[in-house]
């Protein structure tokens, strides 16, 4: 790089002669700047910017985020629909933003390190709207620098520039959802607090004396969906023990407490209301609980929440489910299945009819392994694939999907009688939860269609027993039962925290060994020795790329 115009190439510049050179110090960003020689001056002017990174689409292979045949597709996606190809990639958001800062030579930073920095009066000093436009945020000023939050590491900088004279920019890419999140948090900090309550408070709206929505409320509701979105929680948990609230997600399987939120029982009395206004419950019912569900748009994504209310001694919890209605559709080999068990998968989908089910517990995946399966369906132009779902949790082209209403009376079993009089090759039910729609399962089954369709149980032998409890026959589960695919989400070790080990004897020996309790020293340590040179091991050391979690799902 160049910071001015090699001497050398200037002095062989005759009258009228003209040079064109990129300088600049950035390493992938460089200004064109021309050189005209006029007399014994020399005339220069700007031509702009030029980049000088590579595709974001190598950058997130190089990052291992996904892999070259992903890219491939996404691009000819892309092209097709005059997108961007980062859109069609449907990678997981941080990853692509990662990869954006790095195409930018930028640093990237999640929300949890810049919240603790936040000057409320600096973000202040300039009007919102001008920085929500430019999708910039100032966190602090020190030493001369201003560091900067931004979404959208291609903005201009120069307004900003004439409103911080004399400023250097350190700049930070965050993902668009941490960029609202920061904004939620100095929000929070310019609403007033409700004082604690100290006992059990009546039923009230959460609309004030004016009649007009509470913004503390509202503002701690969407702080809160914002804070989970940005942490890839699957629930959110409000709790309330006497005069203590706790705010937890689930993030990989496991709760952890989200002790930024320092709620006040009315403060979650309000944000209860929020919710339950939102999923139209009622809300002066507070001795009961109760179920209900919405959409909301937050973070640049369409999220299904499922809300369940219960009461309990000092007030009502809730907990609220997040799906995401954008995640990205994985393939069968996405699922991370061994490969015999990939490849019987795919020969059972070949099946020309006949009853396959996923099952495991709540969140293991079973939806996702069936979507897998159902694109492969899709694919098929010689069959005709319908969906009863509730609710539809991905939108998959070539497969006709339908909403199951309860609520009108249109359940799984009203679909499934509907659907074998369209003259489809393949049924997808979402769930098999009662007698009716398992008797109509099994006879889409003995007529000749593929269902597929999951179970509430633990293994592949207990789907058995459950379709047993729900009174089908057993002639009729083992001539139409084909496979149970039971499974559960392993957790891996963060990419940022993960460390090479040497293995355990003792548990090494409980791989190789019979009886490992009387096995002598010497046989667990070879056992031990032969194991490290066969696979590798590794822990979590615990880093805030993981939130020292040391594991993701």
């Amino acid at each position: 790089s160049l910071d001015a115009p090699p001497t050398g190439l200037l002095a062989q510049l005759v009258d009228g002669g003209v040079l064109v050179v990129p300088i600049g110090t950035h390493r992938r960003m460089q200004q064109l700047l021309r050189v005209t020689r006029v007399g014994d001056r020399e005339r220069r002017e700007s031509l702009g910017s030029i980049p000088l990174y590579g595709r974001i689409g190598d950058l997130l292979v190089d990052l291992g985020a996904c892999k070259r045949s992903t890219v491939e597709e996404a691009a000819r996606v892309a092209a097709q629909h005059g997108t961007r190809i980062g859109e069609a990639l449907g990678v997981e958001e941080a990853e692509l933003y990662r990869s954006l800062a790095l195409q930018h030579d930028e640093a990237f930073a999640p929300a949890t390190a810049l919240v603790g920095e936040l000057d409320p009066t600096l973000a202040r000093s300039v009007p919102r709207p001008f920085l929500e436009k430019h999708h910039v945020l100032p966190v602090k000023r020190e030493d001369g620098t201003l560091t900067l939050a931004t979404s959208d590491p291609e903005t201009d900088l120069g307004d900003l520039a004439r409103a911080f004279p004399s400023q250097a920019f350190d700049v930070r890419v965050v993902t668009p959802t941490d960029y609202r999140r920061l904004w939620s948090v100095l929000d929070l900090q310019s609403t007033k607090v409700t004082p604690l309550a100290k006992s059990p408070t009546r039923s009230e709206d959460l609309l004030d004396r004016e009649g007009t929505m509470s913004a503390h409320a509202v503002a701690l509701f969407e702080a809160l969906l914002l804070d989970a979105i940005g942490e890839r929680a699957s629930d959110v948990h409000l709790e309330r023990y006497n005069d203590e609230v706790r705010v937890r997600l689930r993030v990989d399987g496991d709760l952890h407490d989200r002790p930024r939120f320092q709620l006040t029982p009315d403060d979650l009395r309000k944000v209860v209301n929020v919710v339950k206004v939102s999923a139209d419950l009622d809300i002066s019912e507070q001795r009961l609980p109760q179920g209900g569900r919405f959409r909301r748009r937050a973070g640049g994504q369409t999220f299904d929440l499922r809300v369940q209310t219960q009461p309990s001694l000092y007030g009502e919890h809730v907990v609220i489910r997040l799906l995401s209605q954008e995640s990205k559709l994985l393939t069968i080999e996405d699922l991370g299945f061994p490969a015999p068990v990939a490849r019987e998968y795919r020969r059972l989908l070949d099946s020309p009819a006949g009853l396959i089910l996923v099952v495991g517990p709540t969140g293991s995946g079973k939806s996702t392994t069936l979507y897998a399966g159902l694109q492969v369906l899709a694919r098929d132009p010689t069959r005709k694939v319908i969906s009863i779902e509730d609710p539809i949790e991905y939108s998959v082209p070539g497969v006709q999907q339908t909403q199951a209403r309860p609520d009108l009376g249109f359940k799984f079993a009203d679909a499934m009688r509907a659907f074998v009089r369209e003259d489809p090759d393949v049924i997808l039910v979402g769930e098999i939860r009662d007698h009716e729609t398992a008797l109509e399962a099994i006879r889409a089954s003995q007529t000749g269609h593929i269902v597929l369709s999951t179970l509430h149980c633990n293994d592949a032998t207990d789907a058995v027993q459950r379709l047993v409890d729900l009174d089908m026959h057993p002639n009729s589960i083992g001539s139409e039962l084909l496979a149970v695919v039971a499974q559960r989400l392993a957790k891996r070790t963060c990419d940022a925290c993960r460390v090479e080990v040497a293995p355990d004897p003792e548990v090494v020996a409980g791989w190789v060994l019979s009886n490992p309790r009387d096995a002598d020293r010497d046989l667990l340590e070879e056992a031990a020795r032969l194991a490290a040179d066969a696979v590798e091991t590794i822990i979590g050391e615990g880093v805030d790329a993981a939130a020292n979690r040391f594991t993701r799902k």
